[in-house]
């Protein structure tokens, strides 16, 4: 039984798949869907700049698709509101449109992130397994030198 508790709601469990049991009075308004991101550089460590000490948890984005989705720890709304200049959302100045995830679309959201998180961990294990075996001397030690 593996639990993720810092992806998403602590109900969230994988064994033979995903428990969609979520405490949504939780996690409720915490990720905003930006857009208009087509045709821009903006990189991710572009939106960690611009919510550092704003409480930004993840940046769910690669360099090039057209849309990315920001986790926050607290309130999305908050966030969002103390970055804006002149009431407009702003990154690499370019004016882009960040909408409130909610309902089925932020349910979808927290059951893919909790999918990946275990995929990347089964794959973090998988690499791991056969490794060691140096452990008495390990590279060009005595014990392990062929003279």
């Amino acid at each position: 039984l593996f639990f993720l508790y810092s992806v998403g709601p602590p109900h969230i469990t994988l064994s033979s798949g995903i428990n969609a049991e979520f405490g949504k009075q939780w996690y409720q308004r915490r990720v905003r869907g930006v857009d208009g991101l087509e045709g821009t550089e903006i990189t991710r460590e572009q939106f960690k700049e611009l919510f550092e000490g704003k409480g930004l948890a993840w940046v769910t984005f690669n360099k090039g698709d057209p849309k990315a989705n920001l986790r926050f720890d607290k309130s999305a709304s908050e966030a969002l509101e103390s970055v804006k200049v002149d009431g407009k959302f702003i990154v690499a100045e370019k004016e882009l449109t960040a909408t409130l995830i909610e309902g089925e679309e932020e349910e979808e959201y927290w059951k893919e992130s909790a999918r990946s998180k275990a995929e990347f961990f089964q794959r973090k294990r998988k690499g791991d397994a056969g490794r060691g075996g140096r452990s008495r001397g390990g590279f060009r030690s005595k014990r392990g030198r062929r003279d």
